[in-house]
């Protein structure tokens, strides 16, 4: 791939996770995907690729797009940055309890605790990993300048390896008592069955991958020839390694690994290692794929706009589609034709919004794009502030961390 491509691959990428994730949520929302997808394990496998994904491309921006802040702006610089997006995306799991609080589908105290990311919100489950790994993502950046790739990689999966002993270890009673601390033992350790999988800390390995991906992209970038030829080489043997992973791990306990089990969410909300392997390998393969898609291929801006809007999409997509779920009562055929309508109203959003937001939309002849792109600046412009106020209060307080410079003092 010529230089400069790098976020091509990635915005395609991106777009083809969220628009598996939205796929499978307008499905969840007519109850058709429980009653006609779920049989049909490939065909559920390749729609949960949509987390692994997730997860992955967000290594993958920590290495292309922080990472190179970071070198040029300091880390102290990056990590407001960082703080900044992870209450945004904060703020945009916590909205998702409005529509649930409307609706009637949650009571008050279920919504702290799912404010609190103690609690468990419908469809919305990325955005609680994208806060904490935006939180934690100073952290993996100086880890990975302080002690490179490999050293990350060998140690998450090291700790995927542990699965046999880690599920013996023991975890607070989901009794009310206990409620938050057995759900935040289960999110961030995977301790436990309080919450659905993975945990955080288990997907960091996911993060470790995405991150040898963005530096295998970034080497992609290379006028050399030799040097792409080689980026070839090291993703197919990122993807034989992990094919190796997925065989050996295919034998661990004490969850027994199957068509069913890999493609549903037994697997996953285990955090065996299996799923791991699997959704890194599938990953692996749609992004080295993507490598080889022509920038200049006509119409291949708009075809990704999903990819470059994924955080809206997300959450105004979940939004209105916790809106709309109920139960429908009618034959399959008529509930997978709502669910494409659902689906299409999605993409819709996503594609007034990209409009909107485009450079020029405030000044635009059309006036009702230039009026919705300066009723949304107006709007948000506020909040944009507070969250950039509360990062950098928050990077304030953690400057002392050993992880940023110092400044020196001078000896009297």
């Amino acid at each position: 791939m010529p230089p400069g491509r790098k976020i091509l691959g990635l915005d395609i990428a991106r777009t083809i996770a969220i628009a598996l994730a939205m796929l499978n949520h307008s499905f969840i929302a007519t109850n058709v995907w429980k009653d006609f997808f779920e049989p049909k394990p490939q065909i559920a496998f390749v729609v949960r690729l949509a987390t692994p994904m997730f997860i992955i491309l967000f290594g993958a921006l920590l290495e292309v797009v922080y990472r190179n802040r970071e070198r040029r702006d300091g880390l102290q610089s990056v990590t407001a940055r960082l703080f900044e997006r992870a209450l945004l995306c904060w703020l945009l799991y916590a909205l998702t309890l409005i529509p649930l609080l409307w609706t009637g589908r949650t009571s008050v105290t279920s919504a702290i605790f799912g404010a609190l990311l103690a609690g468990k919100i419908p469809l919305s489950d990325i955005l609680r990993y994208y806060t904490i790994l935006f939180f934690l993502a100073p952290l993996l950046l100086f880890a990975r300048n302080r002690w490179g790739l490999l050293p990350l990689l060998t140690a998450s999966t090291a700790f995927l390896l542990l699965h046999p002993v880690l599920v013996l270890l023991p975890a607070p009673p989901p009794n009310f008592a206990h409620y938050a601390p057995a759900r935040l033992a289960d999110l961030l350790l995977g301790l436990g069955d309080a919450v659905a999988g993975p945990s955080v800390l288990h997907s960091l390995f996911f993060v470790a991958v995405g991150m040898f991906i963005g530096w295998l992209l970034g080497e992609d970038r290379s006028p050399d020839v030799s040097v792409r030829k080689g980026v070839t080489r090291r993703f197919l043997l990122l993807g034989a390694s992990l094919s190796f992973g997925a065989f050996a791990t295919f034998f661990m306990g004490p969850e027994e690994v199957t068509t069913e089990t890999a493609a549903g969410m037994v697997l996953r909300n285990a955090n065996h290692p299996f799923y791991f392997f699997c959704g890194a390998l599938g990953t692996t393969v749609i992004v080295a794929l993507c490598r080889f898609v022509r920038a200049d291929r006509p119409g291949l801006r708009y075809a990704t706009f999903l990819g470059r809007r994924s955080l809206f999409t997300f959450a105004a997509g979940n939004a209105f589609l916790i809106l709309v779920t109920q139960d429908y009562g009618a034959a399959i055929p008529h509930r997978l034709l709502l669910s494409g309508l659902f689906f299409l109203t999605v993409v819709g959003l996503a594609m007034l919004y990209d409009i909107i937001m485009q450079p020029g939309a405030a000044t635009s002849r059309i006036r009702l794009v230039r009026t919705a792109s300066r009723g949304w600046q107006a709007m948000t412009a506020p909040v944009n502030r507070l969250l950039r106020a509360g990062a950098a209060k928050l990077t304030a307080l953690v400057s002392w961390a050993p992880i940023f410079p110092q400044p020196e003092v001078q000896k009297s």
